[in-house]
């Protein structure tokens, strides 16, 4: 009688685990290059692993409620990254450069690296301000310097986009089109920087 009971309790707790739907995931979307800048930029360029601060190293979804006192981050629970918020700009990064790229863009330092850009991700948030509206911060702090070491530009990007919708979806839509809209800027910024290097 016990061992029956045991195995049904351990039946019940198996059914309980296996029956719990792994988390939903979410991406940047796919890169389009089409209506991008192209040969804006010509330098060869080393586009460093962009960096972050210790609480973004997760895949966590996470939101802020900016209308609570004193404001609270929370966690989407059952939605996650497929990737850290570092890794998914990095990638994106990567793509946009190279699209408007007429040199070499690259991921590591090799002979023909003239230029290196480093970045570090300040903010990848999605931001309530009532519990209906809300927007998507990401903001990026950026040195572009030649590969002996001196540099040639700084500046901080931010982007503020509202939401299309109050959950983990209309985050990972407006958070996408935040970084697309960032890494636009740093384009423009990296084609008029460059031109002003002697």
């Amino acid at each position: 009688m016990i061992r029956a009971a045991s195995a049904l309790a351990l039946l019940c707790v198996t059914g309980c685990v296996t029956s719990r739907s792994p988390p939903s995931q979410f991406d940047l979307g796919d890169f389009d290059a089409l209506g991008k800048h192209p040969n804006v930029v010509a330098m060869n360029l080393v586009v460093a692993e962009v960096s972050q601060p210790s609480w973004m190293r997760t895949r966590d979804m996470f939101y802020r409620l900016d209308y609570a006192s004193p404001p609270r981050p929370q966690r989407y629970v059952i939605n996650q990254w497929v990737a850290t918020p570092a890794e998914l700009v990095t990638l994106r990064l990567r793509q946009l450069v190279q699209a408007a790229n007429t040199g070499f863009t690259l991921s590591t330092f090799s002979a023909s690296g003239d230029y290196l850009l480093e970045s570090s991700l300040d903010e990848f948030t999605h931001a309530f301000t009532t519990p209906a509206d809300s927007r998507c911060i990401v903001q990026l702090r950026t040195s572009l310097r030649r590969t002996d070491g001196r540099v040639v530009g700084q500046r901080v990007f931010r982007v503020e986009i509202p939401a299309p919708s109050a959950d983990a979806s209309g985050a990972a839509l407006c958070l996408a089109s935040a970084v697309n809209h960032l890494g636009d800027e740093m384009v423009r910024w990296l084609s008029v920087v460059t031109v002003k290097t002697p």
